[in-house]
């Protein structure tokens, strides 16, 4: 009966940390782990598997595992005998980007849940004392896929009414795993005139869907891409307001600032990269400051010493971009308060250019950058009001 509670709370948490909106940006991971809780009298060790799924800052985890207890020879109060088979179940709210794939190192997270374990010395394996916990871990990527995981929780007696509650002994269960991730990473999405959803905020292009738009991969080394780059600025005014999302790439769900760049070049024909770490890889470079940059060029900047942001130059200390600190799609100037942060972290710019020379650029193979994570929100100081 209570396993059957604890799993429909599970799915209570399911659809509270999943609401439809999100749906693009699911992502989960399994995770293979190892425990100890080593309280006096009682040292236990677990070994198990966790599966979790969520949104980039909020999932839900179940984990279970089988293990051994022992007690130690100063016990009083508990029969003293041989290591007992044990077991430990957990289902929790996880918050942090432990789903995300965002950026690299360490990257902290908290959780609460509820569990079911046995007693200490049980007398039938499906003795069950229900408790309550709440922890915190660090998460260290390695890669895209894999991960290191190390996190400490604290256990407490949800409701004490049986004998075997009596058996239930305080304390902090440490855990070290390796994880497995899936998922969150979605297609961009092309418009259409046809979705009667779409939020009032968010504008319809008035030029032909990208679908019927003849495609020129960057680089390129046709003329096509310096005219799409002429052309860019007035089709990215479209969509100013359209608010900022993670991961985003369509005007009916909100921008990053990479997906944003990308749909309104996708818009003139020119398919580029998906990250603003891929797009510094590819086409030609150009000096990053007003004397060089001409409408259209792609401003590169970065955060924690690697490029993580992108936007549009527009002229005269102007560009374009979807920017979290800024709300969404706007334009910010380099000259204002809000624009000196962006003019301190621009480190590289890049042109979308029918120069001969890109295309030798393409052939040498060494611009091609491949996708790692996607772009994490800037930390420009918010437009003044």
């Amino acid at each position: 009966m209570h396993l059957r509670r604890l799993i429909g709370l599970s799915g209570v948490l399911s659809y509270l940390a999943l609401p439809a909106g999100l749906l693009a940006q699911v992502a989960g991971g399994v995770e293979l782990y190892g425990a100890l809780d080593n309280s006096d009298p009682v040292t236990r060790t677990l070994g198990g598997v966790s599966l979790s799924m969520g949104t980039p800052y909020v999932g839900i985890r179940g984990s279970g595992g089988l293990g051994i207890s022992s007690l130690s020879p100063q016990a009083s109060g508990l029969n003293q005998g041989s290591s007992d088979v044990v077991w430990a179940t957990n289902a929790d709210l996880v918050l942090g980007p432990v789903n995300a794939g965002l950026g690299e190192g360490f990257m902290p997270y908290s959780f609460a849940g509820l569990g079911l374990e046995s007693s200490a010395q049980p007398t039938g394996f499906t003795d069950a004392i229900r408790t309550w916990s709440y922890g915190g871990g660090l998460q260290l990527s390695l890669g895209r896929l894999l991960s290191v995981n190390g996190e400490a929780r604290w256990r407490h007696l949800a409701a004490p009414a049986t004998v075997a509650d009596s058996q239930f002994v305080r304390g902090i269960e440490y855990r070290v795993g390796i994880g497995f991730h899936f998922g969150g990473r979605s297609r961009p999405e092309v418009y259409s005139r046809r979705t009667s959803s779409a939020p009032p905020s968010a504008p319809r292009p008035s030029r032909t869907p990208p679908s019927k738009t003849p495609r020129t991969t960057w680089p390129v080394s046709t003329t096509s891409a310096s005219g799409a780059a002429r052309r860019v600025v007035p089709t990215a005014e479209q969509y100013i307001g359209v608010p900022y999302r993670y991961g985003g790439t369509s005007p009916r769900t909100g921008f990053d600032c990479s997906g944003f760049v990308q749909y309104v070049y996708g818009i003139q024909g020119v398919d580029l990269p998906r990250t603003s770490r891929q797009m510094a890889g590819s086409g030609i470079g150009v000096e990053p400051s007003t004397r060089s940059l001409v409408v259209g060029d792609l401003m590169l900047f970065a955060q924690g010493g690697r490029i993580s942001h992108v936007a549009i130059y527009a002229g005269n200390g102007r560009f374009i971009h979807s920017s979290s600190s800024g709300s969404g799609v706007r334009y910010d100037d380099l000259g204002t308060r809000r624009g000196r942060w962006f003019a301190d972290h621009l480190v590289a710019a890049r042109r979308v250019t029918g120069d001969g020379r890109i295309l030798a650029n393409a052939f040498a193979g060494g611009s091609a950058i491949a996708f790692d994570h996607l772009d994490p929100p800037d930390s420009a100081p918010p437009p003044s009001r």
